[in-house]
């Protein structure tokens, strides 16, 4: 798989979920300033967007196994299925690796949210 289809080729709801985030976030800042002034508008468009990017970037540290141990921590209060931290690590980014990079469309709505926002700040 090339590296663009890995980056932006997600199925739609994922696109759709993150806009629908950005877009709450952005009208919850507009109904602070209610929806006066344009740089309210570049100020709830750069917010939404920077919420976007660090939920995607929250979700790529997720997806590298950075929370495994918590995980791992707590599978050990039922049955244990995992002998040890190394195989339920490698077992979780098996797992992981099926779905491919699913934090990706929260970065790219970010982006283009935080984007938005700047064009709004320089041509107004």
């Amino acid at each position: 798989m090339s590296l663009t289809a890995r980056l932006f080729r997600h199925h739609w709801g994922h696109y759709l979920a993150a806009a629908l985030v950005g877009a709450a976030v952005a009208l919850a800042a507009l109904y602070q300033s209610s929806f006066t002034a344009l740089f309210a508008y570049y100020s709830a468009l750069t917010t939404a967007g920077a919420v976007c990017v660090l939920l995607g970037l929250l979700w790529c540290v997720s997806y590298n196994g950075t929370f495994d141990v918590f995980g791992y921590a707590f599978s050990h209060f039922g049955t244990r299925r995992y002998e040890d931290l190394r195989s339920y690590s490698q077992i979780k980014m098996e797992k992981r690796a099926k779905h491919g990079w699913t934090f990706m469309p929260w970065i790219t709505v970010g982006i283009v949210l935080i984007a938005a926002g700047l064009i709004i700040r320089l041509f107004a």
